[in-house]
């Protein structure tokens, strides 16, 4: 199945999601790596992206001496323990297990988040094209931390210091990563919609019951909308990974159909 360009696979599971989408970006990784002297890869934190990048830190035959790894996005609070941060987690279950060449985090605690955000941008830039983008769907439509209405799908700018909206702070405040602080910052720093979607690769997992919902919203509406940034999705080639627990009814409905 299709949504505009992008493509739909729909998995078991949560754990069969992780093991098949971490299995395509390997795949992809070592076709890259045999052609290219390195390749620079962005990825995304939450809960659903536990099972991904667990299982791509058990992919073997990948020389992750020549990869260089980029956060989308973190809370911006200068109080905020480490422990409960986007870079946090991918650090602990991926970069730590696999030593890459080089992991860049935006640093949640900066002084100043537009001096930060201008740090990040610039290196960004300065890296080369992007070659994969990891990314989930937030339940608020958000890709990174693009929120509704707040976001211009042809931002001039690749990191900009922005609003988390409540609904995003509603779903993450129960996310098993961040719970245990009890709050979440009002602020976060994230890569825009056009830093993101530089990337060649692209890959969007979406597992658990409690994204349903707005996948219902993203994937009946054909065209970019303010009101739910992932819908520039429906515009780039990429794949959609989805468990049979986040997929909207309408789209089961169909295979059903088919079948």
């Amino acid at each position: 199945m299709h949504y505009g360009k992008t493509e739909i696979l729909i998995c078991k599971d949560e754990h069969d999601l992780g093991v098949k989408a971490a299995s395509a970006v390997a795949s992809k990784m070592r076709q890259l790596l045999t052609a290219q002297e390195k390749i620079r890869m962005i990825f995304a934190a939450g809960e659903s992206q536990m099972t991904f990048l667990d299982a791509l830190a058990q992919e073997s035959d990948i020389d992750w001496n020549r990869v260089i790894c980029f956060n989308m996005d973190d809370f911006w609070d200068m109080l905020m323990p480490e422990r409960f941060t986007c870079g946090y987690q991918t650090r602990t279950q991926l970069y730590d297990m696999v030593k890459p060449k080089s992991f860049h985090l935006i640093k949640y605690n900066a002084p100043d988040p537009y001096k930060e955000a201008r740090r990040f941008e610039r290196l960004l830039r300065s890296a080369g094209q992007m070659d994969i983008l990891c990314q989930g769907i937030g339940t608020s439509g958000h890709l990174a931390l693009n929120e509704p209405y707040r976001t211009d799908f042809e931002d001039p700018s690749w990191v900009r210091v922005v609003d988390i909206a409540g609904q995003s702070r509603r779903q993450l405040i129960d996310d098993p990563n961040f719970k245990e602080y009890g709050y979440i910052p009002e602020k976060g720093i994230t890569m825009t919609i056009p830093a993101l979607l530089s990337a060649q690769h692209i890959y969007t997992m979406v597992p658990l019951v409690l994204k349903q919902e707005i996948l219902t919203r993203v994937l009946t509406v054909s065209s970019p909308a303010p009101d739910l940034p992932a819908t520039i999705l429906s515009t780039v080639g990429s794949i959609l990974y989805l468990d049979m627990n986040s997929c909207p009814a309408h789209i089961i409905k169909k295979i059903k159909t088919d079948l």
